[in-house]
């Protein structure tokens, strides 16, 4: 077992990041300790205690016991809990108990970030948008690079919505080329009926079609018959000229005011649509944009903040259910050339990448699924490509802890202590921690985190 000298990492807060980071960090043979609340205690203490991970109960007010866990002989602090608050309150306890030993802290909300990195020495914030937006953004851009754009043999759902733009530019169409095969007809009738030069036959016909064209004094001399001409033709300019004027205002104010309706259709194609405007989905689609890469983000919550600065970016953003095809057709899913499902419901995400990952429909799909089991079993068994924010975060924490601890131990001038033989990992400590022959000696690489991978183990995730 791990001596006081080495420096072990304290891990407190048990939620699914927590019970992540522990596994993992037993998992690469770092020497890690938690500290329980009675409730984390009844659920998590038979799996700690078979890991063989040393546990110190506290109160449900653990910061109240701060002092029982003799922090300045830790080589890092790790915040894992849910609660904001919770977490800066614990990180500003720790630092007045212990000025020197590092802290890493979950904190989700940007200004907090910001406030701990100014004020508190030795602390580094994260949180599960940051990161595991980057990983996610990476990915999708690998697969934007290998994909085809515009394959033409990709056939559209017989449920999709038609395209709006090719309809109005029909119409368009039509009533233009009415107009060009009405005034010369007309105008050959001036011609032949009033005797009038080609010019002036031809001015009269656009009057009838622009004007009331029933007060021309031509009309007059002509014959009978010529008054039901002009008739017919200013009741047509009027029908072509409403048309017309529909069509110009209807484009005027969607363009104007697109930012601000729910409902939008996005026309665009080859572009990526993420679905959840969470603080992971919110962090990908910026990242996407900054990269000059066309994204479209589909919400069901038009109340959600993040939503409002989407917009502001010049992001178009759908409020509807992504389950309900409509809200598909508005974002132009099926002609996507990469949609991720990064909401907080696996059943969500799940249900968006059937559809759209199809064979028939072909659209490459990232889903984030925070189940270890659903997450294996669809990348064996689909072509969708799984990402968990839990995993991801993991990573990135034990990486940073390790680096803190190092760091710890050369200030402290110590030894890292020789690994323990073979032991139990656990599900959270990933595909890349198989158990070596009993007797061999751990490879240096081992003390180090290894690179995060898409997909793998998975838990429920907190809210965004």
């Amino acid at each position: 077992m791990a001596t006081t000298g080495d420096l072990p990492i304290r891990v407190i807060g048990l939620d699914p990041v927590g019970q992540a980071i522990v596994h993992r960090l037993h998992a690469l043979r770092v020497p890690v300790r938690v500290a329980l609340t009675p409730g984390e205690r009844r659920r998590h203490g038979v799996m700690l205690d078979a890991l063989g991970v040393e546990t110190l109960d506290v109160g449900e007010v653990w910061q109240n016991d701060m002092a029982a866990l003799d922090l300045p002989r830790h080589g890092a602090v790790v915040l894992a809990g849910d609660d904001d608050a919770e977490n800066v309150d614990a990180c500003l306890v720790a630092r007045r108990c212990c000025g020197e030993v590092p802290i890493a802290v979950r904190v989700s909300d940007q200004t907090l970030v910001r406030f701990l990195r100014m004020t508190v020495p030795h602390v580094d914030a994260y949180s599960m948008g940051s990161t595991t937006a980057p990983v996610a953004a990476e990915l999708a851009m690998q697969v934007l690079a290998k994909r085809v754009p515009n394959p033409p043999d990709r056939p559209l759902p017989k449920r999709a919505r038609p395209d709006r733009i090719s309809r109005a530019s029909q119409l368009l169409g039509g009533l233009l080329a009415a107009c060009m095969l009405l005034v010369p007809v007309v105008a050959g009738f001036y011609l032949r009926l009033l005797h009038l030069p080609f010019a002036r036959a031809f001015v009269l016909a656009w009057r009838n079609l622009l004007a009331s064209g029933l007060e021309d004094p031509m009309l007059g001399h002509g014959p009978p018959g010529m008054h039901l001409l002009a008739l017919l033709l200013s009741i047509a300019g009027r029908v072509i000229l409403a048309c017309l004027t529909g069509l110009v205002v209807d484009w005027l104010i969607t363009r104007r005011f697109a930012p601000l309706l729910a409902s939008m259709p996005v026309r665009l194609r080859d572009h990526v649509v993420v679905f959840g405007a969470g603080n992971v989905g919110a962090r990908v689609a910026e990242l996407l944009h900054k990269r000059k890469i066309a994204v479209a983000v589909v919400e069901s919550s038009g109340q959600l903040r993040n939503v409002q600065r989407l917009r502001s970016r010049g992001i178009p953003v759908v409020v509807g259910d992504a389950t309900v095809d409509e809200t598909l057709d508005l974002a132009n899913a099926w002609r996507a050339g990469l949609c991720l499902a990064l909401t907080n419901s696996d059943a969500v995400n799940l249900h968006v990448g059937l559809q759209l990952a199809d064979p028939k429909i072909g659209v490459p799909v990232v889903v984030r699924l925070l189940s270890p089991e659903l997450s294996g079993l669809v990348a064996e068994q689909s072509s969708m490509i799984p990402v968990s924010p839990v995993a991801e975060t993991a990573s990135h924490v034990c990486r940073t802890v390790a680096h803190m601890r190092s760091d710890r131990l050369k200030h402290r001038d110590q030894v890292v202590a020789l690994a323990e033989p073979v032991r139990n990992t656990g599900r959270y400590a990933g595909a890349e921690f198989e158990p070596a022959p009993i007797g061999s000696e751990p490879a240096a690489s081992e003390t180090a985190e290894p690179a995060p991978q898409a997909g793998g183990e998975t838990d429920a995730e907190t809210r965004t």
